[in-house]
């Protein structure tokens, strides 16, 4: 798979990402989302693409040239191993990881507006979002093998059912 150097216009038309999946060139137009991240890469799978469209995660399948849109509201991303994928911030209030089987997790709400302070290892991440309520900084945690997470400044239950752990 290839992305010439043009993949990442965006306008009213949408994100022109250029795909070489071997049997043949093709083009495809992605209507971009309400803001947030651009970007294309190669899918944890090794097979397929994701494209990120102005905040709208795309998994893209080269073969059949169709699109899934799977999340919006991506304003950042880290790409991350064993097992290889990525995870993103979904407007600074939770986060969601991508592996070779597809969304692997999601985390509960951690934050009212925003992260900080991010910092990514082998088996975690942690940062640190505003408090409004405590005029603070709240740490969190999240085990990037479970989704399990603890702290943040969002401190309610998840009551919008947005955790997902992985099995």
């Amino acid at each position: 798979m290839a992305f010439p150097a043009e993949w990442g216009h965006l306008g009213r038309e949408g994100t022109v990402v250029q795909f070489d999946a071997g049997a043949g060139v093709w083009v495809a137009n992605f209507r971009p989302g309400l803001g947030g991240v651009t970007f294309a890469g190669c899918h944890p799978d090794k097979i397929n693409a994701i494209v990120i469209a102005a905040g709208d995660l795309w998994t893209v399948d080269l073969h059949s040239r169709t699109a899934l849109k799977l999340l919006s509201a991506i304003d950042a991303l880290w790409e991350i191993k064993d097992p290889d994928g990525w995870v993103f911030s979904r407007q600074g209030i939770a986060l969601a990881r991508l592996g070779p089987g597809g969304l692997m997790l999601h985390t509960r709400r951690l934050s009212w507006d925003g992260f900080d302070q991010i910092i990514l290892d082998q088996t975690e991440l942690t940062g640190a979002p505003w408090s409004p309520m405590n005029d603070k900084w709240c740490p969190f945690r999240v085990v990037l093998k479970s989704g399990k997470s603890t702290g943040g400044s969002y401190l309610s239950d998840d009551r919008d059912g947005w955790e997902t752990l992985a099995e």
